[in-house]
This record gives C-alpha cells, structure tokens and sequence, in this order.
C-alpha cells in the first residue's frame, strides 16, 4: 500500500472515482443530473438540519487526500520530479474534463479540480523551499 501510495497521485484516484460514479448514476438515472443522494442527515441545535450527501463526502475527501499530497511533497529524492509531473497531468486531465465532458461540469469535479491544482502549486512550492534549504546548509558547511 504505501508504494500505492508513494507512487500514484490520490487525487487523480479521487477524480477516476467521480467519473466511475457519475457514469453509473447516469445510467441509473439518466437525467444527466450529479449523484446527490443524502447519506444522512444532522439535526442541529439551531433547528435546521445538515444533510450530508454524496457530493459532500467527494468534497471531504478530496480536502483529505489533499493533505496527504501535500505531505507527499515534503519528500526529497529522484522520484519526486515524476510525481510533480504526475500530479500536474491530473490536474490538466481534471481542468479538461471538466471544461469538455458534462458529467463533470459539476461544482464538485471544479472543488476536485482546484485541489489538484494547489497539489501541484503547494508539491512545486515545497521542493523549491526544500532545494533552498539544501543549498544554504551546503554553503555553511562548506
């Protein structure tokens, strides 16, 4: 799992899940509409109620699988440079996905999209800080 993990972007797994689902819920459906089905449902001491539906869950994930990518990205090594590539196709894949196919045309696949990209923003912004770093402690001890 961890080499899963290492190796392959999550958010693209996340944005693969979506387009799976969105083509199932169409052809259950069929009224091209998003899946929206309440998973529950929270009362809330103000009186109005939280519904929790599966758009939301993509969304909470997505945040999660967001910190998991940033946190790949404090890494250093050869791999990393394939996994900034990597991440930056997802993040075209989902920017054209969701500009050409309507099943993704959604506010959720855009949330989707937009974590990709701070993915590659945050996985480049990290490695320039860290190569810095590197390079100011190699001219100290030198």
């Amino acid at each position: 799992m961890s080499a899963f993990y290492r190796q392959v972007p999550l958010l693209g797994v996340l944005a693969v899940a979506y387009l799976i689902l969105a083509a199932v819920w169409e052809s259950v459906i069929g009224d091209g509409t998003q899946p929206a089905k309440i998973l529950f449902t929270i009362a809330l001491p103000s009186g109005s109620a939280w519904k929790f539906d599966v758009r939301d869950l993509f969304e909470v994930v997505g945040l999660g699988l967001l910190y998991l990518e940033i946190l790949k990205s404090t890494r250093s090594g050869r791999g990393q440079i394939i996994e900034h590539i990597v991440s930056m196709l997802v993040f075209v894949g989902c920017l054209l996905l969701f500009l050409l196919v309507r099943k993704t045309g959604t506010s959720t696949f855009l949330l989707i999209t937009l974590m990709s990209a701070i993915d590659v923003i945050a996985g480049f912004t990290v490695s320039i800080v860290a190569a810095r770093r590197d390079l100011e402690i190699e001219k100290v001890s030198n």
